[in-house]
């Protein structure tokens, strides 16, 4: 999910050409590296350094029977982000990520006013890429991801009056694997991921029972296009989401479970050779029945990445 941008050094096009058959494009290598998400490192990077800065604000939520529910015009419910990130390449086919979301929640309702954030849930992950984008000309990149989070987010039962703002995360173990298959002929790249996550049982300290959250998936098809040589590339994204019910002390909690889809639209503009801006505009907001316990936000993430080679 995460669209490219081209180096334009020189140097750097000739590595790419060196690598790959004389059948594949020299820009393949690079048609999805920054853009969705955290991205992953062009193939003549040893490492790469981001920040990623946004903001969303709820216009509404889906209720657990399906229906859109607009927020009243006395409710307001905001929440920032600043993250930054780092992948390494350990190996030829293998990269580690890592990222530290920060939050803060904006919310106001009735008169008052509440802000409140902190640390999200820290994660880290190794991409193992089976078969390199530009491998091979007639066979599609494909990669496997595996990540963890760590429990370093409030949840929101730990919110405290008046307005208990300031969740930033499950606040559980949890961990992930999920499938990448992108192929890319210049100016285009067509790309699909697919994943699963599951979470460790954690215990509430309001109840004191013990809760665990169902195993969430989700699944993205995203393509892009190089619409400014060597420069720009814009992008768009339709990705779903599904969570199964929450247990505690073992039972389900009726009604728990959640899915939610957002389109989302990325433009990434390589300024240097080393630097790359990217912006990403993402709405989950639909008709009635698109939705399911989840809010209805409009979101827009700016960032800066720095390619090392």
């Amino acid at each position: 999910m995460r669209p490219y941008s081209l180096p334009a050094a020189c140097t750097a096009v000739a590595i790419a050409c060196a690598l790959f058959p004389r059948e594949a494009p020299a820009a393949a290598c690079c048609m999805s590296a920054t853009g969705f998400g955290l991205g992953r490192l062009r193939v003549w990077e040893e490492s790469a350094f981001g920040l990623q800065l946004g903001t969303a604000r709820s216009l509404g939520q889906w209720d657990s029977g399906g229906s859109l529910r607009w927020n009243g015009s006395g409710y307001s419910d905001g929440l920032s982000l600043a993250q930054p990130w780092a992948i390494v390449r350990v190996h030829e086919r293998v990269q580690l990520q890592a990222w530290v979301p920060v939050y803060l929640n904006d919310r106001r309702s009735g008169g008052q006013t509440q802000l409140a954030g902190g640390v999200g849930d820290v994660g880290a992950a190794s991409r193992f890429e089976l078969v390199s984008l530009g491998e091979y000309a007639e066979l599609p990149g494909v990669a496997v991801t595996v990540g963890v989070l760590a429990p370093t987010g409030r949840r929101p039962e730990e919110t405290s009056p008046p307005l208990f703002a300031g969740a930033t995360g499950r606040g559980a173990w949890g961990g992930s694997v999920a499938l990448e298959t992108e192929y890319a002929t210049l100016p285009w790249f067509v790309r699909l991921d697919a994943g699963v996550s599951a979470f460790l049982p954690f215990r509430r300290p309001d109840t004191g029972a013990s809760q665990r959250y169902g195993p969430l998936f989700q699944a993205a098809l995203s393509a892009g296009n190089e619409v400014v040589a060597d420069r720009l590339v814009l992008a768009l994204s339709l990705a779903g989401e599904w969570e199964t019910t929450t247990r505690s002390d073992g039972a389900v909690v009726p009604g728990s479970n959640a899915y939610s889809y957002a389109v989302s639209g990325a433009a990434s503009w390589l300024v240097t050779p080393h630097w790359t801006l990217v912006g990403n505009l993402t709405s989950n907001i639909w008709p009635d029945g698109a939705g399911m316990n989840r809010d209805a936000r409009l979101g827009f993430t700016a960032g800066v990445r720095y390619g090392h080679f």
